[in-house]
């Protein structure tokens, strides 16, 4: 009896893990200078054919914070899909976006995504430049041999620290709110 509950609870367990993202590790930059690193990053957006990333998330907004795991793909620059994990490792939510088109599993009010619309971009295109690639040329970007540095459109910043690509840590602010994120692996 107390083999078959200890092998149901390890089933569990296994069966609630967050799951890595599947494919080859993304490489980084390899640039001489940062005109080099530039034409590097604007090789890697046209030819992007998707990119997924297991990452911790530290939201600020209203002065609350939350923090949580979750595992984002950009598919190409309309559609991504990003999923938020509960601390056992199950699915708490499930946002889809197909241009400006946001969807969520369960449904959560539109505001909760306005950090996805404040930028003028769409959100697959915030998810590319949470990721380090920039998604279009007429966005203020500042680029370093190893990466993007910071970037900003409309209404958000976005610093990465340090500048790598692909991204390690990144933080986006917007007005108090405040979005930090680590990438713990980043595959295509």
């Amino acid at each position: 009896m107390r083999r078959s509950l200890a092998l149901v609870v390890l089933f569990a367990l296994f069966a609630c893990r967050t799951g890595r993202p599947a494919g080859a590790a993304v490489p980084p930059l390899n640039a001489t200078s940062v005109e080099d690193a530039r034409q590097q990053l604007r090789e890697r957006r046209a030819n992007f054919h998707g990119m997924s990333s297991l990452m911790h998330v530290r939201a600020t907004r209203n002065r609350q914070t939350q923090s949580f795991r979750a595992h984002l793909t950009v598919h190409d620059a309309r559609r991504m899909e990003m999923t938020v994990f509960t601390p056992l490792g199950t699915a708490a939510l499930v946002m889809k976006a197909d241009g400006d088109v946001i969807t969520s599993t369960p449904p959560v009010p539109a505001s909760s995504f306005d950090f996805l619309r404040a930028s003028g971009l769409v959100p697959a295109e915030v998810g590319m430049l949470l990721l380090g690639v920039p998604p279009r040329d007429d966005l203020d970007v500042e680029v370093t041999l190893t990466g993007i540095a910071s970037a900003s459109a409309d209404g958000i910043t976005v610093t990465f620290d340090p500048p790598a690509f692909p991204a390690k840590r990144v933080i986006v602010t917007r007005g108090s709110d405040r979005v930090e994120i680590e990438h713990i692996e980043v595959t295509q």
